[in-house]
């Protein structure tokens, strides 16, 4: 079920210096070609309009209203979705001053009843507002400017002045900028005219000429800004830091606000209750039970390379003494039973280790995967069997002493290893020992 605000009304008023300013004369304040409601009241999402133009804008149906509650997508911030008579908003966006709606299908109506997308409104209000507190608190914490800002679509970050952060400094500012969310403190918007800018304690200089509208949050933060935000900090929800890292010559900080921040920790308390009910522990002891767990499993994997070890020797061992003769050389082909790819690539090492060795392997499977090995001294180039391979199918690669390959049905390994025996039969009984390339 939707949940529709009511219109907030409250007064849009900043305090500096100790004084108060009234508000601009309606001439003096910031006009465009479209009107925007979102502006006066970012609650405001049902609308009617008069349609000023009709265009098509990269294939697709548009319109210019005279006034709009769409946000266009801007300062990092995308754009609205919703309906206009019927037809799906799609896309939002300022072009000269007006603010085009992208449409799914292009209403009759020249007097449109317009509709926006609440759910998507509200979290961008709070992802927006939650920035500007943030970057306000990293700021006063930390002397640390934010450069630029991204709301995704799943978490939201900003890339800092900052040449590294630590958990610590990362706590004391999420702390701190909830605390201020727990005030309840009131956000505030207004336009300034030049001489009025140069005196307010603006976190960041405005890219604007002219007016410049302002969003305030209490003292702590004033920043130029066009986007849509909500009426009090606590509106915000809470915030949350969830990971950083290095960019460029600064910080980049992804995190979470609002509705985004509650269903993450719910999605990661429900993950965290998973895991120790799974290890018999309490969620607080999962750090320890993950590092006992990983121990134990570097020790199983520490043995289970020294029984591979000892199995490569003793299949080598094997291998070896039945091996035939073929030409110049000696052959090993098998096929081998439960063994892994990597166990298959050590034991052709260690095969052809032995003077005159041709070690011809492959590991069973529905796709099998080989590997085609020669001793230093053979003369025998191991693409040319891997050509024969790729007339079954296989593929692979690897330099002339050492070739794998895979993708081989296993219905044709036999034929490839009687081909490969015809070829080496050929080549060893002409080519002499100790002048192998590769």
């Amino acid at each position: 079920m939707s949940i529709k605000p009511t219109p907030v009304a409250r007064p849009q008023r900043v305090c500096y210096n100790g004084g108060q300013h009234q508000l601009l004369l309606r001439e003096e304040r910031m006009t465009y070609a479209t009107e925007r409601l979102f502006w006066n009241n970012p609650y405001l999402i049902e609308f009617e309009a008069q349609v000023m133009g009709r265009i098509t804008h990269e294939g697709k149906p548009a319109v210019i209203l005279d006034r709009t509650c769409f946000y266009p997508t801007s300062g990092g911030q995308p754009h609205d979705t919703g309906t206009l008579s019927g037809a799906r908003v799609i896309d939002v966006l300022e072009l000269d001053g007006d603010i085009v709606h992208i449409l799914d299908t292009m209403p009759v109506e020249e007097h449109v009843t317009g509709e926006v997308d609440w759910p998507r409104r509200q979290d961008h209000m709070q992802q927006h507002a939650g920035q500007h507190l943030l970057s306000a608190c990293f700021d006063r914490l930390l002397g640390a400017a934010t450069l630029s800002f991204h709301m995704g679509v799943q978490e939201c970050t900003i890339d800092l002045d900052l040449a590294a952060l630590n958990d610590e400094q990362a706590a004391q500012v999420e702390e701190y900028a909830n605390r201020v969310v727990m005030s309840d403190t009131g956000i505030t918007t207004r336009q300034y005219r030049p001489e009025e800018v140069a005196l307010l304690d603006l976190r960041k200089p405005p890219v604007v000429e002219g007016l410049v509208r302002v969003v305030s949050i209490g003292d702590i933060d004033h920043s130029p800004c066009g986007g849509t935000h909500p009426s009090s900090s606590g509106q915000i929800g809470p915030i949350h830091i969830d990971h950083w890292e290095r960019h460029q010559n600064g910080v980049r900080v992804a995190f979470l606000c609002g509705l985004r921040a509650v269903r993450d920790h719910v999605a990661q308390s429900r993950i965290c209750h998973a895991l120790a009910a799974q290890a018999s522990v309490g969620v607080s002891d999962l750090p320890e039970a993950f590092q006992r767990l990983s121990a134990a499993t570097e020790e199983l994997r520490h043995q289970v390379r020294s029984l591979q070890e000892e199995r490569v020797a003793l299949l080598s061992a094997s291998l070896l003494s039945e091996a035939e003769p073929i030409g110049t050389g000696r052959l090993v082909s098998r096929v081998l039973e439960n063994a892994e790819p990597g166990e298959m690539r050590a034991l052709a090492q260690r095969l052809v280790e032995q003077p005159g060795m041709v070690a011809l392997l492959a590991v069973g499977g529905p796709a099998v995967q080989f590997c085609l090995a020669r001793a230093k001294d053979v003369a025998v180039n191991m693409n040319a069997i891997l050509a024969l391979a790729k007339q079954y199918g296989a593929r692979g690669g690897g330099p002339p002493h050492f070739v794998q390959g895979g993708g081989l049905q296993a219905s044709m390994l036999q034929n490839l290893f009687q081909d490969a025996r015809k070829l080496l039969q050929q080549s060893l009984s002409v080519e002499t020992r100790g002048d192998a390339q590769g």
